[in-house]
């Protein structure tokens, strides 16, 4: 089974880059946890990347996240 990528997932990798924990990126979306804990997977799915590193205070960016960061933000506007 081939993941596809959804701009609403980028919105909620936007959502965590920028807030740092799935709670945070939740609230901004305004959905639940496990739905943006979800998404992310099925974002990272898709392009076959981790997109965070996951530690008790919060998601800090990969490599890949960060590279992933520049183009979402570019296209956001």
């Amino acid at each position: 089974m081939t993941a596809e990528f959804h701009w609403d997932d980028a919105r909620i990798f936007l959502a965590i880059a920028r807030a740092g924990t799935l709670s945070g990126a939740a609230d901004k979306m305004n959905m639940g946890i496990a739905t943006v804990s979800r998404r992310l997977d099925r974002l990272e799915q898709a392009l076959n990347v981790p997109l965070f590193s996951r530690h008790q205070s919060g998601y800090r960016l990969t490599d890949d996240g960060e590279a992933l960061l520049a183009r979402a933000e570019a296209l956001e506007y």
